[in-house]
């Protein structure tokens, strides 16, 4: 942790600004301009995490492209002392998320209005920003008036790249805000950040998200199947008409929306003018007062601290506590303490069964390991292995996708049962080339059904290019020539757990018109046309 006074990368730091499970934001003087910027640190036990740097890397590149008076400037971004860093436009102000909830509804559309305009732009430029959410809309009082900037740009992602940096099958937008397609693995275009501005609309306007429960199970049930919610039931004086508006922006297939974010905020301005209500004046904001940390409570000196929305982390990190945050207006509550215990279990029983990757419901909702794998696999090889889960094209054939042990009578595939996920890739003429990936468990449980195959087969030889080994088998049944292969291990301890057969042949039955010597010259070349990683 930094304190006041240190110099990082050449900033001279003032105070930090936040702090979260991912890093830190520092409020910095210039090294060499009269102005102060947000410092934003990745943590230093992080720096050797690849994909998380790629994260923190790309937030930087991907923001720094979009110049738009609703976006937070990046002007700079680096590593020093073993740690990346971005510097930002630092905004003096709030995030939508501490303001006092419900928002009067110009102001509301007002701020969503901005924000429209800021993804629209990014969308232009090809950029999905994917956890739009009032925490990362921040709100700066400039000379009596309200600014509003779009930040964190931690998970988005260029438009044609959605696939790119899921390895670990994660979900990092916030759930409550997520459109159907994140939650189902499904293609995502521009119209997933509408989903998201229209529940921000939403959760700004009655303070809670639309489908506001504490357990995340039926957060995601509300998202994937449940309507949209009425604003008119908690706020009666808003017009059924932008209860219309919202259930367009918030259609659980994304060819139903808007089609731009611009379009559902002008629709959300028509339908709140049909009130006739008068516009809320933004008035001068009076900043909370925080304790210098060198006085003891009590005396007289305070200093503002004004918040700044920067600190809120990226990636989906644990929610950070902020130094002087103002906290949301708090109602009073008398809720028996019998409904806070059921409360209590239902969120932990909710986040056990969230957290539980082998689970029921982890298959229902496409988080299994299996499911992980097989975002791994085609992350390895997107030519070889289609994405998603269902079955696709592979490299010039259909592929299909199976989760867990099958339990197969056939021996050439009982041989590699037991695996955690399989793709499985052939064609209509069987004595083509088929391929299969096989994910297990653990590197051992991988490296036994490979050395079980061996022991089932007759050896043709080894051969290694860079990481991966090949070996070279010749299967019978019978007595009768069945089928050649070669078996694809891997050195790098991210893939030791994958299994890549090749074969020629069809399992069990023979092929009387083929022999080895002829075979496995044709398979050997086959497999080095192949395009692997």
């Amino acid at each position: 942790m930094l304190s006041r006074g240190d110099v990082f990368a050449g900033y001279a730091i003032e105070r930090q600004l936040g702090r979260g499970g991912m890093g830190s934001v520092y409020l910095a003087r210039h090294p060499r301009l009269p102005r102060h910027t947000a410092l934003k640190l990745l943590n230093p036990e992080l720096f050797a995490d690849t994909e998380i740097r790629a994260r923190f890397e790309r937030e930087a590149d991907l923001a720094a492209q979009l110049e738009h008076p609703n976006i937070v400037t990046v002007y700079d971004r680096g590593a020093d002392d073993g740690r990346l860093w971005i510097s930002m436009q630092f905004v003096d102000g709030v995030d939508a998320a501490t303001i006092e909830h419900p928002v009067p509804a110009d102001r509301a559309l007002r701020i969503v209005e901005a924000t429209a305009a800021a993804l629209d732009h990014a969308h232009r430029n090809g950029v999905l920003h994917r956890d739009v959410k009032p925490a990362n809309i921040l709100l700066a009082d400039i000379d009596g008036k309200e600014r509003v900037l779009l930040t964190d740009f931690g998970i988005a992602r260029p438009r044609d790249d959605v696939h790119h940096l899921t390895q670990t099958g994660s979900f990092t937008a916030t759930l409550a805000y997520a459109a159907p397609e994140q939650l189902t693995g499904a293609h995502l275009d521009h119209r997933v950040d509408q989903y998201a501005l229209a529940c921000t609309l939403y959760s700004l306007l009655t303070g809670v998200a639309p489908f506001d429960a504490t357990n995340p199970v039926l957060v995601i049930q509300g998202h994937l199947h449940s309507p949209p919610p009425s604003l008119r039931a908690r706020r009666s004086d808003l017009p059924a008409a932008l209860d219309a508006v919202l259930a367009r922006a918030m259609a659980k297939r994304a060819v139903d929306r808007f089609d731009s974010c611009a379009e559902f905020a002008a629709a959300a301005r028509r339908a709140l003018s049909e009130t006739g209500a008068q516009p809320t004046v933004f008035a001068a904001r009076s900043m909370p007062q925080f304790p210098d940390p060198n006085h003891h409570p009590g005396g007289p000196s305070a200093v503002p601290q004004p918040y700044s929305g920067y600190a809120q982390p990226s990636y989906a990190a644990p929610a950070p506590s902020y130094p002087g945050r103002p906290m949301p207006v708090r109602r009073d509550s008398r809720t028996p303490i019998v409904l806070l215990v059921v409360l209590a279990s239902v969120l932990g029983g909710g986040y056990w069964v969230w957290q539980d990757e082998t689970s029921p419901v982890a298959d229902i909702l496409q988080r299994s390991r299996g499911h992980k794998d097989l975002d791994a696999l085609h992350e390895a090889f997107p030519q070889m292995v289609p994405a998603g889960y269902a079955d696709g094209r592979g490299y010039h054939r259909q592929c299909s996708a199976s989760l867990k042990p099958q339990g197969y009578d056939d021996p050439w595939m009982k041989t590699f049962d037991g695996f955690q996920a399989r793709r499985s890739c052939s064609d209509e003429l069987v004595v083509d080339t088929h391929y299969v990936f096989y994910t297990y468990p653990t590197a051992e449980a991988a490296t036994a059904v490979v050395a079980r195959f061996r022991q089932e087969t007759k050896d043709w030889g080894q051969a290694s290019t860079g990481t991966r080994t090949d070996d070279r088998r010749e299967q019978s049944t019978d007595g009768r020539y069945s089928g050649s292969a070669i078996v694809s291990t891997f050195s790098e301890p991210a893939r030791a757990r994958w299994v890549l057969v090749f074969y020629r042949g069809s399992g069990s039955s023979p092929h009387p018109g083929f022999t080895v010597e002829a075979n496995m010259p044709i398979l050997i070349a086959d497999v080095a046309s192949f395009p692997l990683g």
